[in-house]
């Protein structure tokens, strides 16, 4: 069973997710993958949840995150932004799981 967060939670994350990354104070629809990478390891989940939620305008999507597709696709986004810094993180979390969703 997949484990889900109500939006509210996600959006208290989102303050925890700006106090993670002191250095880049920008949303994080806006964040390159070198951006993500210089947020704290323990934040990285967190990021991944939020950046997965925003959609095109930069506005949360879903009310619900999927704990265990992040958990899953994590370490994912981490290699394939190590790869490739200067891309959108937001874009990579997209890509990341429609490689995923094919691999099913």
């Amino acid at each position: 069973m997949k484990k889900h967060i109500l939006l509210l939670s996600a959006v208290s994350l989102v303050a925890l997710s700006g106090l993670a990354q002191a250095d880049a104070k920008q949303p994080v629809a806006k964040w390159t993958c070198a951006d993500f990478l210089a947020v704290d390891e323990s934040y990285q989940p967190t990021a991944i949840g939020l950046g997965e939620a925003v959609n095109k305008k930069g506005q949360v999507e879903d009310a619900v995150l999927d704990v265990d597709g992040i958990a899953k696709i994590t370490p994912l986004v981490i290699t394939a932004c190590k790869e490739t810094p200067t891309e959108s993180f937001v874009q990579k979390i997209k890509s990341e799981w429609a490689k995923v969703k094919k691999d099913v």
